[in-house]
């Protein structure tokens, strides 16, 4: 048993619960608490250890005394900042979250995808399908222009079967904005050589999708694609909102 002093430590990862669903979520729930739920689990803790002799008998030998409610004081809450599109201007609601009107309205700056490849293994072409659509679909309402892409469909998964396509489609198009790319699920090193080839070796804007995200009901589907098309914007050079800064 390895015993770990939490203000030491830092959460790097979920390593395989990402594949669980359920267990994922509850992980989640506990790291995500409100103000109020983490006032509530600390007066509930402090209680504890009031009505746990052991743990009271221990206090006492350190001449340590818990008060059962946390220390208050005053505090300034700060007024909520207007986040700003193109067309109009608005105030974000509690959760501090605007990717709804983000993905429905024109974002400030908008760059239009002409010239882009689309790159994914044939037994994922259904899902290629579907992304297109939803692409199309979404990218109207945003303001942003998806033309036609160059296809290319892959015989296999493997890393130098993408490495090779897309060297290959670099090399005959002119002028490429961007590389998006449909990954099987769990493919960390196809992911890895991706970047290292459009990062390092031939320069281009890339986007790579994990295939287990494209899966599931139509509404989870265009969120997905949604926060796809907010992230290409930026990648090509596009502005998605601004705040006031005044002097």
């Amino acid at each position: 048993l390895v015993l770990l002093v939490p203000e030491l430590t830092f959460l790097t990862g979920l390593s395989d619960l990402r594949k669980n669903s359920r267990m994922l979520k509850e992980v989640m729930w506990e790291m995500i608490q409100s103000p109020q739920q983490h006032y509530q689990r600390l007066t509930n803790l402090l209680r504890r250890v009031r009505d746990t002799p052991d743990a009271s008998r221990e206090l006492e030998r350190w001449g340590l005394c818990l008060d059962t409610d946390i220390y208050r004081t005053q505090a300034h809450i700060l007024p909520v900042e207007r986040i700003n599109l193109r067309h109009r201007s608005f105030l974000p609601a509690e959760d501090v979250g605007w990717h709804r009107e983000v993905a429905r309205e024109v974002p400030i700056a908008v760059i239009s995808i002409n010239s882009w490849l689309l790159i994914y293994p044939k037994r994922l072409q259904h899902l290629a399908k579907d992304l297109l659509g939803a692409m199309r679909s979404s990218s109207g309402a945003m303001g942003i222009q998806v033309g036609q892409p160059a296809v290319q469909e892959l015989r296999d998964d493997r890393i130098e079967t993408y490495v090779r396509s897309i060297q290959s489609s670099l090399g005959s198009q002119d002028k490429v904005q961007l590389l998006l790319c449909i990954i099987p699920s769990g493919r960390d090193d196809v992911y890895g050589a991706i970047k290292k080839l459009c990062c390092v070796q031939t320069p281009v804007p890339s986007q790579v999708i994990n295939a287990q995200s494209l899966m599931g009901h139509p509404g989870k589907i265009r969120s997905v694609v949604q926060k796809v098309l907010l992230q290409i914007n930026c990648k090509l050079g596009g502005q998605l909102w601004g705040v006031d800064i005044p002097l």
